[in-house]
């Protein structure tokens, strides 16, 4: 039957000896060249989106040829087109491949001018009974604090079906911000040098970023199923601002609308940038097995993280975090996640991608843990504000859902009456995370939680100046005995294997990224069986 369909796509589509005739290789040189490699991401289970970007145009429009074969040579064509590409959309090329068989591999490439670029790798999503999936899960890859290893390395494995990236595709950070100490040393220094803010500025780092070969060869090799996070428009953002975006840097609209134009035009993602009503939730079917649910957690809906200072009483601040009228997902996608959750009937798993930490997590006194006059990416004064508001052992994380408590009951409590199996899987925190999430005071679980640490961003070694190592881990898991593995110092991927019978996680880790050479090993391997999310996790 596959055969049959493959000889039928061949006949309808273009041949490619045909398209050979057009693309006059033997002519002069071009000026056109594919200095971004190659993508395919959003897979369904007739198709995927196949991106690129052209270099070397200079005003006019150009038409690219495009290509899904059967075969690395490129010598089955399947389907094929021309696209028309321009500056108003900085040149980029992004289709919607459809009509293909589900649950096979496939072969893309483009050409313009006689010039070819890269063949990647793609893949339909399966339908009707299936045993296994696996993914690898990714967050927070800032350029210039190391290289990119972390994407080497998956762009290596062959056994994976798709790329999950759960936010901080990029940073918005100049030279002289947050996290850029090594970047003249490593070769990385950030393009623009400032912080990016206007339209050209968000396009000249997408482009720097898809410069670098490790993370082009991620992208050759599998589909990326990707949602934002702050950092591809600001810190800390929310629907209407952002930490570090001031009245100086104009209208925060603008400024989000640039970003997000930005990013629908350079990353492999299916929709359309439509500014504050722009949705990247969305939902991905792998047969039988699961369901993977894409939310956003920073933009749509998020309303303004709460403040509190050194000084506020515990129970104020927990009637502050418990406020039912502050929202992380916000209504319309709040329906939606329990549409989805419906329409996830019939599967065993329902995988919920988004990107903050779900898990309630108490701050331990970090006074006795911590040196004040240890080495700090942070100043002194932020350190010890911190030290400050960690008596009494309150939330701290308040840009995660410990900052939305009655949005999180909220979640939880649909994961619980409309899920089979629900497994979340977060990022943001350039930590290695494993957690049951109950709703309170409910012994058994809702869910369970996965989160990733950084591909290259700071974890809490670079922040906390600790007098011994792991002291503030050690300190974390003995006060929330809801989280069953830390791991605070190490960057890495997390590697998710569902079956029908359990799904499992495994961190992989590594011991460098500012070294060109570097280890790595899986630090933990932790499951949860299918039928028993409420137990909780368990050592894989």
């Amino acid at each position: 039957m596959l055969r049959r369909r493959f000889v039928q796509l061949l006949v309808n589509g273009l041949p490619f000896a045909a398209l050979a005739t057009r693309w006059r290789p033997g002519i002069a040189a071009s000026p056109y060249a594919f200095r971004h490699g190659i993508a395919s991401g959003d897979p369904l289970a007739d198709g995927f989106i196949i991106w690129t970007r052209i270099s070397g145009a200079n005003g006019e429009s150009v038409d690219v040829d495009w290509q899904v074969a059967a075969d690395a040579g490129m010598q089955t064509v399947l389907q094929s087109g021309r696209f028309e590409t321009d500056a108003r959309r900085d040149y980029t090329v992004k289709v919607d491949v459809r009509g293909l068989p589900s649950g096979t591999p496939f072969c893309y490439r483009f050409v313009v001018d006689g010039v070819p670029s890269p063949v990647g790798c793609s893949r339909t999503l399966p339908v009707g009974e299936i045993s296994s999936a696996r993914f690898a899960v990714v967050s927070c890859a800032s350029y210039p604090t190391g290289y990119f290893h972390v994407y080497r390395e998956i762009a290596e494995r062959r056994d994976l079906d798709a790329v999950i990236h759960l936010g901080d595709y990029l940073y918005e950070y100049g030279i002289g911000e947050y996290a850029t100490e090594y970047a003249e040393e490593l070769g990385r220094m950030p393009e623009p040098s400032t912080e990016t803010i206007s339209l050209a500025d968000y396009r000249l780092r997408h482009a720097q970023y898809k410069t670098d070969p490790d993370l082009q060869a991620l992208h050759a090799q599998h589909p990326l199923i990707a949602v934002w996070d702050d950092h591809e428009i600001a810190n800390d953002c929310w629907r209407g601002g952002g930490e570090n975006h001031d009245r100086g840097e104009g209208r925060w609209a603008r400024r989000r609308n640039a970003a997000i134009q930005a990013y629908f035009e350079w990353m492999p993602i299916r929709g359309k940038a439509r500014g504050k009503r722009t949705e990247i939730f969305r939902q991905f079917r792998y047969g039988d097995l699961l369901s993977l649910i894409m939310l956003d957690t920073r933009v749509h809906g998020r309303d303004k993280q709460p403040q509190i200072s050194p000084d506020m009483p515990n129970d104020e601040i927990y009637r502050l975090l418990a406020d039912p009228g502050r929202r992380l997902l916000g209504r319309r996608q709040e329906r939606w996640l329990q549409e989805a959750l419906a329409r996830s009937e019939g599967t065993v798993w329902q995988l919920v991608g988004q990107q903050v930490l779900v898990s309630p997590v108490r701050a331990p006194d970090l006074e006795p843990l911590l040196n004040p006059d240890g080495e700090s990416i942070v100043s002194r004064e932020i350190l010890e504000e911190n030290i400050a508001m960690s008596k009494n052992n309150p939330p701290l994380l308040l840009d995660t859902w410990d900052g939305y408590a009655a949005a999180r009951e909220s979640l939880l409590a649909d994961l619980k009456d409309l899920a089979s199996n629900a497994v979340v899987i977060s990022g943001d925190l350039h930590t290695s995370i494993a957690a049951d999430l109950h709703l309170q005071g409910d012994a058994e679980a809702a869910a369970v939680e996965f989160m990733t640490t950084s591909v290259t961003s700071p974890g809490f070694a670079d922040y906390l100046p600790e007098r011994h190592p792991g002291a503030v881990r050690d300190a974390t898991l003995q006060l929330n005995p809801n989280l069953r593995y830390m791991e605070t110092d190490r960057r890495g991927w997390l590697c998710l294997t569902l079956t029908t019978s359990e799904c499992t996680g495994e961190w992989h880790l590594l011991d460098d990224v500012r070294s060109r050479t570097y280890t790595s090993s899986i630090d933990r391997r932790l499951s949860v069986r299918a039928g028993q999310v409420s137990k909780g996790l368990y050592p894989g």
